[in-house]
Formats: C-alpha cells, sequence, structure tokens
C-alpha cells in the first residue's frame, strides 16, 4: 500500500474525487453527489482555502495502483468545541473497507493535524458542519434521502479502530402513512396558537434571494450555541442552498415575526427527492436536469422537516412560539396532503424532540460525530 499526501495536484485530485463514485457505483440506495459541486470544493477556487489561517492536506492511499481509501485534513481557526479548544477536522473519508489502508489515511490526517497544535479532532466533518458531517451508524437498510450522511456500514468500526469515539449522536425520525401525522396533531392539543401580534408568513411570498437573506440572519443566530458552529456569509449560504431550491416547499416553509415585526423564527421543509437527485446521477447538464423534474413530483406526498430555529431573544421571552409554529407547520403539510414526514437530523437531548412526543423514542435511523484526543 501507498499512501500520498498532497493539496491541489491535478491528477491526484481526480483520483481522490473518483474513488467515492467508483465505491457506491451500482448501489440503488446511493444518491450520488453533484461532480461539480464536489470538484468545486477540492478546487483552488473554493473560498475556504483563500482564508487566513485556513490549511487543509489531502491523503490518498492505494493498492496496486488503485485508490482505496481517501481523507482531508482541515484547519478552520473558526471551528472550536464548547469549552474554547481549537479542533481540526477529517472529512471526504471513504474507504473500501480495507481496514490497514483506512487506519494509514485516518491517522495520517491526524498526524498532520497534530503537527498544527490541533490534538482534538472531529470527523466526519468536510472543512465544518455547514458542508458536511457526520456517520450513519443505524438505518442502511431504510430508504436514503436527500442530505442523509450516506457511508458504507463499515465506517463507523474503522473510526473507531483509529481511536475515534462517539462525540455525539442524532436521529431522523419518521411518521409513516398519515394517521400518524393526524394523531401526532390530536395530540398536540394543549399548544397555543401563535402569540398575540405575532404573524407568519411563507417563503413564497418573497423572492428568493430575500427569503435567504432573512432566513441566513436568524438561522446564524438561532445556531450560535450549536455543537461545532462557524460564521458563515450570506454569500457563501446563498450558495449553499441554491442547488436545494427546486426541492424547497415555499408554503409550509415559513418565516414567523414577533409583535414587533422583528423576525423572531423559522421552518424550512423539503419535498423528498431522492428519486429525482438519483436520476441526475451526479450530472448537472439539461439533461440531468430535465430527468429531475420529471421525477421530483413522486415526492410531493413525502415531506422533510430539516431545519427550524427561534432566535435567542425569541428563545428569552418564553412565547411558546417554537411549539406554535411547529403545529402550523403539521396543519400545511396535511392541509396539502403529506402522507409521510421525515423530521431530519434532530440530537440526542435537544428540547424539540419532545415536539414528537411518541415518535421522538424512533431510533432506526442514527448518525454520529466522532472525537479523536492525542
Amino acid at each position: 500500500m501507498a499512501l500520498t499526501g498532497f493539496t491541489f495536484d491535478r491528477p491526484l485530485t481526480e483520483r481522490f474525487l473518483e474513488l467515492g463514485y467508483d465505491l457506491y457505483r451500482g448501489d440503488p440506495r446511493w444518491i450520488p453527489p453533484s461532480r461539480k459541486g464536489l470538484a468545486a470544493q477540492l478546487s483552488p477556487a473554493f473560498p475556504f482555502y483563500g482564508r487566513p489561517g485556513h490549511e487543509h492536506r489531502r491523503f490518498l492511499a492505494t493498492a496496486g495502483g488503485r485508490p482505496v481509501a481517501r481523507a482531508l485534513a482541515s484547519v478552520h481557526p473558526g471551528l472550536r468545541d464548547r469549552d474554547g479548544t481549537p479542533l481540526g477536522a477529517i472529512g471526504f473519508f471513504e474507504s473500501d473497507g480495507d481496514r490497514p489502508a483506512a487506519g494509514e489515511v485516518l491517522a495520517a490526517a491526524a498526524g498532520w493535524l497534530r503537527s498544527r497544535g490541533l490534538r482534538r479532532v472531529w470527523g466526519p466533518l468536510n472543512f465544518d458542519i455547514w458542508h458536511g458531517y457526520r456517520l450513519m451508524t443505524r438505518g442502511f437498510e431504510r430508504p436514503p434521502f436527500l442530505g442523509e450522511p450516506a457511508n458504507k456500514p463499515c465506517y463507523p468500526e474503522l473510526f473507531e479502530r483509529a481511536g475515534f469515539a462517539v462525540r455525539r449522536r442524532w436521529n431522523s425520525l419518521e411518521l409513516e402513512g398519515p394517521e400518524a401525522l393526524d394523531r401526532l396533531l390530536a395530540g398536540g392539543g394543549d399548544v397555543p396558537g401563535l402569540p398575540a401580534g405575532y404573524r407568519v408568513e411563507p417563503f413564497a411570498a418573497r423572492p428568493f434571494p430575500d427569503v435567504m437573506a432573512r432566513l441566513h440572519s436568524v438561522l446564524v443566530a438561532s445556531f450560535s450555541s450549536f455543537l461545532g458552529f462557524t460564521e458563515i456569509s450570506l454569500g457563501e449560504f446563498g450558495e449553499l442552498m441554491a442547488p436545494a431550491r427546486p426541492a424547497v416547499d415555499r408554503e409550509c416553509s415559513l418565516l414567523f415575526y414577533d409583535d414587533e415585526g422583528v423576525l423572531a423564527g423559522f421552518t424550512a421543509v423539503f419535498l423528498e427527492v431522492s428519486e429525482a437527485v438519483r436520476a441526475m446521477a451526479g450530472r448537472d447538464s439539461p439533461a440531468a436536469r430535465l430527468r429531475f423534474l420529471l421525477h421530483r413530483r413522486r415526492g410531493a406526498r413525502r415531506a422533510m422537516l430539516h431545519l427550524g430555529g427561534i432566535t435567542p431573544r425569541e428563545a428569552a421571552r418564553r412565547s411558546g412560539l417554537a411549539g406554535a409554529a411547529f403545529r402550523l407547520v403539521l396543519e400545511r403539510l396535511r392541509a396539502r396532503g403529506c402522507e409521510n414526514l421525515l423530521a431530519t437530523l434532530i440530537a440526542r437531548g435537544n428540547p424539540v424532540r419532545r415536539l414528537y412526543r411518541e415518535f421522538a423514542a424512533d431510533e432506526r435511523r442514527e448518525y454520529a460525530l466522532y472525537e479523536r484526543n492525542g
């Protein structure tokens, strides 16, 4: 086995990129990521690389001249643990299951970060939490959804063998069938409506760029205490959200304003368009976009409640907005014929899980962020 460390070497980067497609090609569950999008993240023009204090190193293991494992170590000056400790990140991990090769790339990435003074490392983490992180640890038999961590079942073991331990776990909750949504709504009869003077506005009421600017302002505020949070500019946020625009349910995604007209919270709902994205086969050509449009309607009866949050100012008021917003979204989803709901990537211990009542115990889908010290 040979191990190579590099940054922007074009031939090596192409092999690094292609490994991810080679490993999953032929897997009917796989939702191929955009080649254009991934290539952009590995290009010298990607904004991360040009910022002060941002560094990275790519590692590629080969056996018999064939790539078998990869990882990317990165340094983000703003990435810190809750206690203020600077963190290193290891992302873009893939392996054909060869334990020695996987161990070598993870050890090399951790060693490179250690040489830069970063002894606490999180992974998988592609630069920061905005660009993809976590491993799936349970639920490999479930139908995948767009935005769900996608990896081989052996990856958690490979991380643990390399000295990583679980730092935090998440679940996605599945409410299957209209009776599940109806039961959740019926059980929430004690949830009050919107506080007096508050108003709601669907994303559809404004041009998409305007909505993204408002969403960015409240999301950055509401996620400021989130594990691994780093600042993100409006421009970069807009670029991240642009590919998701066709999947946004603009009538059920809502902005909430308080009695003073101040933006206080939001919910973001997406159509489940995994089949449509799978039909694109990782391409961005006009033909691929047409295939997406032809398949998109199939996800109309299944929705993903991806994000939601209220500002710290609103949380301090204890107005009950979170519960009222949750119920209002459920009512809108049922009114438009939604029969299945995925509440995605909710952290263990997050108070929002209480809103899902008996469905909060669903652990069929599980994900984890790993940490290594030393």
